[in-house]
């Protein structure tokens, strides 16, 4: 439960998922988190570190969606 709330604070996410906004909200950080954005090592290292945990959470909150468990049933 702990992490389901982490990624949906940081995905701004209230109630349930909706994959289209997410996906959208997903690109942004990616695009603002992307390690060759920054210059330095230490910036880039932290960037890289965040930009996995938002790859992570994108993957888990997208699994757990209430569309992606319907499709799955329908198969």
């Amino acid at each position: 439960m702990k992490r389901i709330k982490e990624y949906k604070k940081l995905f701004k996410v209230e109630g349930a998922i909706d994959l289209k906004e997410l996906k959208t909200t997903y690109r942004g950080l990616v695009k603002e988190w992307h390690p060759d954005k920054f210059q330095e090592e230490e910036q880039k290292k932290e960037a890289g570190e965040i930009s996995l945990k938002i790859i992570d959470g994108y993957h888990f909150l997208v699994s757990i969606a209430p569309e992606t468990k319907a499709a799955n049933l329908e198969d």
